[in-house]
């Protein structure tokens, strides 16, 4: 975070009450660097009870670019790691949010982190053993999330590939199936043995065939 938008928020907060909403948001992004999620839990707030309207702003979006400086998808990992914290780690993030400002607050993985948890955790094609794994070594174990951040993402993209060539390869075989289907529907059509009852059993068949996706 630069000097200047440091200089913004503290002109901002000069101007607010510090009992409001909105002060409290300003004071959680100067903290963002130490701590995300008191961010995280503001933001949501604001984002579902409407609270930037009565502050001038029409949309969300603006108002966390306008006073914030923050960006759509820095906002959305924000507050999908809160979600994910409030799914999967209930009582660590009470203890956070319970922090009375002494000391460090409680430990828990950088955002970036955990909103890379809650994508293995959509993923279907991922194994509930190995989200299970990715989110011990993130809270529990306190891995260098940079290299766990790398073996999550691999986790994504080796089970989004996989299934993109499953698909392939399903298309694949369907294209061969109605190209041979197509080839044999010329030869009946050209063939004096073959009656017509038959052939037009094999029409509504190749109908099915090419309605199936």
């Amino acid at each position: 975070m630069s000097a200047s938008t440091l200089k913004k928020i503290d002109n901002k907060l000069e101007q607010l009450s510090p009992d409001g909403v909105r002060y409290k948001l300003l004071v959680a992004l100067r903290m963002f660097r130490s701590s995300w999620v008191e961010l995280g839990r503001l933001l949501t707030e604001v984002a579902y009870g409407g609270d930037y309207k009565d502050w001038g702003y029409d949309d969300f979006e603006i108002y966390s670019a306008r006073e914030l400086g923050l960006k759509k998808p820095t906002v959305n990992k924000l507050m999908i790691s809160y979600r994910y914290m409030q799914k999967k780690e209930p009582e660590r993030l009470t203890s956070h949010e319970d922090w009375d400002g002494t000391g460090a607050p409680p430990e828990v993985p950088d955002y970036q982190t955990v909103e890379l948890l809650h994508k293995a955790n959509e993923n279907d094609n991922i194994d509930n053993e190995q989200k299970q794994r990715f989110h011990q070594l993130a809270f529990d174990e306190h891995a260098e999330e940079g290299i766990l951040r790398k073996e999550i993402r691999d986790a994504i993209v080796t089970a989004t590939d996989g299934n993109m060539s499953e698909e392939r390869a399903r298309s694949r075989e369907l294209g061969d199936i109605k190209r041979t289907c197509y080839v044999l529907r010329k030869k009946l059509a050209d063939s004096r043995c073959v009656p017509m009852g038959l052939r037009e059993r094999f029409e509504v068949l190749l109908s099915e065939i090419e309605a199936f996706e």
